[in-house]
């Protein structure tokens, strides 16, 4: 039975980096900063590979790239509203940083969102007003987080009984456990 949980969950986290209206296409990234605080903030799931690694875009002046940087230790949280389901995922993230790569993310972007990662102010910036912003032409700051998850916890609250397993990676195979909900 875990396995057919597994699958589902692998299935929904592909079909929420393809699909807008997907309940786990936004969901919340936790990060610490250098003194242990931690830092909430939703993003969008961009990418998934085979691996269930999940990719994110941002701007690499971002505090999340500086927390990334200090401590690479994130948690990620999903929530399925409708049907009650909720992921809670323990990774490591990555920066990606081959060139190469980013190119090839950021040539797929649309263009209308790329303006995104070219303002002249770094995000989180004071600004006066919002319809004044500046925009570079000529350079982005475009950047992608690859997230590693190691522990994923599932959980349906149903009647009569709400399921609840913990999933870990062992060596690139993920074993799943039942647990008191």
């Amino acid at each position: 039975m875990t396995n057919i949980i597994f699958s589902s969950i692998c299935n929904d986290l592909k079909n929420a980096s393809k699909t807008a209206g997907h309940p786990f296409r936004y969901f919340t990234l936790a990060t610490s900063d250098i003194n242990g605080a931690p830092r909430l903030r939703t993003v969008v799931l961009r990418d998934i590979d085979d691996q269930l690694n999940l990719i994110v875009y941002t701007d690499q002046r971002s505090k999340k790239i500086t927390h990334i940087n200090e401590q690479n230790k994130v948690s990620l949280l999903f929530m399925d509203s409708k049907r009650l389901i909720q992921l809670s995922i323990r990774a490591r993230a990555e920066i990606i940083k081959d060139n190469s790569t980013l190119k090839k993310i950021w040539d797929q972007i649309p263009q209308k969102s790329k303006r995104d990662y070219t303002t002249e102010l770094a995000p989180g910036k004071e600004i006066k007003d919002p319809d004044e912003i500046d925009f570079l032409e000529d350079k982005h700051f475009f950047s992608a987080i690859k997230i590693i998850p190691r522990r994923i916890e599932f959980l349906r609250l149903q009647r009569p009984n709400h399921i609840r397993v913990l999933f870990k990676r062992e060596d690139d195979r993920w074993n799943g456990t039942y647990l008191v909900p």
